[in-house]
């Protein structure tokens, strides 16, 4: 597996050959994506299935650079222009209309691919691989499944190779929120959040990369790289002697990785920290996506020790079935309703209302976005269990906040 150093490499060397030799040539980001019912197999299998149908679709002449998660770097050598590239996309698309064999099973995959020239897209290295980056964005949302370099389009941020990079290279940052226990007034825990700040586009939105990661299906490496970075936190702490739990924000899309559950039980045996001091938060309209299949694995999850957060609640399909099915152990009510229940007496109502709906079914209930005192107040009165908002502390670096944690409220 190639990181981005190593293909910018072997662009550097095709260029100088292209240059002496006074042709054309293709850099194309391919990735291979599986359909959403199809998440039984994956992994090294898939890969090598994939990597073997691009083969069959290419000329010999052309290189395949396995760059991870499924995807590849491919070089055209000697292309007489963008249109012949354009051709090789299409054929590498109708490659994979019939299913790859994935072990002992048929497996249908979807090809998406990012096309740039060299000399018109880039005439070094760097440039041409932002151009097949940018090119392989607009792919995603294309009806044919590739798209050409367009100079004149709009950017599209943060880029998909260097949200790859940043999760491969561990240039993201945990920061931890702190969690609020209202009735022993003392910080029990926090709410583990990821955090991108780029040495070329600045600090990026969470909301803007995580989603990308979900469109490219880079939230599997996300997740993975989150829980870890956690647990290894949490360890740090249980070793200062100070027990807490922490809540990690799991996207239903990761759902489709068989294995999952295997890996979270290996990732807190490995890190040494109980599952139940683990909290993994779903929001419920996310989770109703596939709502078999979330029930399925979070009960799974649930079965192991884990605790199971619905957040936002509130504000998306709840209703007494969807609670019964799913095997939740805290209901983290949206801060929507929190912020004015000192103002609001139907907010009022409606808080005081879903904090007794989650003790009838013996959930602890979690407020969201607690900032001043009278909020806090209000929420005693009414039973709730935690809290969590700025009263208490915005979110900081994690080695910050446990540093700091006996000094907090």
């Amino acid at each position: 597996m190639l990181n981005r150093s190593d293909v910018l490499s072997e662009l550097d060397a095709e260029r100088l050959r292209a240059v002496e030799a006074r042709e054309h040539f293709a850099f194309q980001l391919l990735r291979v994506q599986r359909h959403r019912e199809e998440h039984q197999l994956f992994g090294d299998f898939l890969s090598m299935a994939a990597r073997s149908r691009i083969r069959g679709a290419l000329r010999p002449q052309d290189r395949i650079l396995p760059v991870g998660d499924n995807t590849f770097a491919l070089i055209l050598p000697n292309l007489r222009d963008s249109g012949h590239a354009l051709l090789a996309a299409n054929r590498l698309v109708r490659a994979f209309r019939e299913p790859l064999l994935v072990g002992d099973r048929l497996q249908q995959a979807l090809p998406t691919i990012g096309i740039a020239m060299f000399p018109e897209h880039g005439d070094a290295a760097e440039p041409l691989c932002r151009a097949a980056e940018q090119a392989f964005a607009q792919a995603l949302t294309s009806r044919d499944r590739y798209q050409l370099f367009q100079p004149d389009s709009v950017r599209v941020e943060p880029p998909y190779v260097d949200l790859r990079e940043a999760i491969i290279n561990n240039r993201l940052e945990v920061f931890l929120q702190p969690l609020w226990d209202i009735g022993s007034g003392r910080v029990i825990g926090a709410e583990s959040l990821a955090r991108w700040h780029s040495d070329v586009h600045g600090a990026i939105s969470p909301t803007d990369f995580e989603l990308l990661a979900e469109q490219t299906g880079l939230i599997e490496s996300l997740t993975r790289w989150s829980v870890n970075t956690t647990l290894r936190h949490a360890a740090a702490a249980r070793a200062r002697g100070q027990r807490l739990r922490f809540a990690i924000n799991l996207s239903p899309r990761v759902f489709h990785e068989p294995g999952l559950v295997e890996q979270f039980r290996n990732a807190v045996a490995i890190w040494d920290v109980p599952a139940t001091d683990i909290v993994l938060e779903v929001t419920e309209s996310s989770v109703m996506e596939d709502p078999s299949l979330s029930a399925i694995v979070l009960g799974q999850l649930r079965d192991h020790g884990f605790g199971i957060s619905i957040d936002d609640f509130g504000i998306g399909y709840s209703s007494f079935a969807y609670l019964k099915r799913f095997p939740a152990t805290e209901l983290k009510i949206d801060q929507e309703f929190v912020l004015d229940i000192g103002g609001n007496a139907r907010s009022a109502r409606l808080v005081h209302s879903m904090i007794d709906l989650a003790h009838h079914l013996d959930l602890v209930a979690v407020a969201e976005g607690v900032e001043d005192e009278a909020t806090l107040a209000r929420l005693r009165d009414m039973g709730c269990d935690l809290a969590q908002g700025f009263l208490f502390g915005r979110p900081q670096p994690a080695a910050e906040f446990l540093s700091l944690l006996p000094m907090l409220r």
